[in-house]
Formats: structure tokens, sequence, C-alpha cells
């Protein structure tokens, strides 16, 4: 096993996790609706994704006293970033986001 740093460790947890949880997701609602097209599952996750980037702002506000507008650009540059290396990822046919 390579060597680790305990951030790294928790990344890969939470890449786990995340990857799983969308997994899941989306698995369920489409044996729910079988008969729904591929740009309506998307459609569906991004409503479940505003929703959880909504609740996150509402923590950041909380905890970390930002303004609604400084935790909503944090969690754009986070998702955008996320989205990016997601693409960059897929389009080598390697998703490697679990390794180190």
């Amino acid at each position: 096993m390579p060597r680790r740093n305990a951030a790294q460790d928790h990344a890969i947890i939470t890449n786990a996790r995340t990857l799983a949880f969308g997994h899941q997701l989306a698995a369920t609602w489409l044996e729910l609706h079988p008969d729904v097209s591929t740009s309506q599952l998307v459609e569906f996750l991004e409503k479940q994704s505003l929703r959880a980037r909504s609740v996150a702002i509402e923590v950041h506000v909380a905890r970390e006293r930002m303004s609604q507008e400084e935790a909503f650009a944090l969690l754009e540059r986070e998702s955008l970033r996320y989205r990016a290396l997601m693409r960059e990822e897929l389009s080598t046919g390697d998703l490697s986001l679990l390794s180190p």
C-alpha cells in the first residue's frame, strides 16, 4: 500500500463515498423510473445537487461566518474544479479519483 498522509486518506474515503452515493442514487432512481431519458436522469441529479449545495451554503454561513455570496462562490469553485478533474480523468478512460 502506498504511503499517504491523513489528508490523502480522507480525500480517498470522501471520493469513494461520493462516487458510491452518486451511483446508488442514479441506479435507484432509474429502477423506479425505467423509461426516463439520460437528460431526465441528469436533470434529477442536478436538482439533488442544487438542494445539497443550498444546505451547504447555510452551513458555511453559520459555521464559517461567510456571506451567502462567499459560500456560493466557494462551492462553485470547488464544483468547477471537481468537474474539470473528472472530465480530464474520464477523457483518458481512467477514472483514478481514488488514487493519492
